[in-house]
């Protein structure tokens, strides 16, 4: 499955058995920047129990660094919705 793209951030599932990966590049600013944008996706996804199994990989595009925590919030929510969505259409589709 690839990625799901969002306003501001990218999605897909991960290769891990469980986690996070955050893919954080230094196009996004001075290390201060990407530190504050990393703690604020592991605390949306830890409050959102998110992910439920396996794992997924966020992509952070340059315009995540300048985005509200509120904003951030919402997006990482609707993209794992539908995450969620496709995985399970894709998972119907091959049953």
């Amino acid at each position: 499955m690839g990625w799901i793209r969002g306003q501001d951030l990218w999605v897909r599932d991960g290769r891990e058995p469980s986690g996070a990966v955050f893919v954080i590049r230094k196009a996004l600013g001075n290390a201060v920047v990407r530190n504050r944008l990393k703690r604020r996706l592991r605390h949306i996804l830890r409050d959102l129990d998110a992910p439920i199994s396996g794992s997924v990989v966020l992509l952070a595009r340059p315009s995540a660094a300048c985005q509200s925590f509120e904003v951030l919030y919402r997006e990482v929510g609707q993209l794992l919705q539908r995450l969620r969505d496709s995985a399970s259409a894709h998972q119907i589709a091959h049953d």
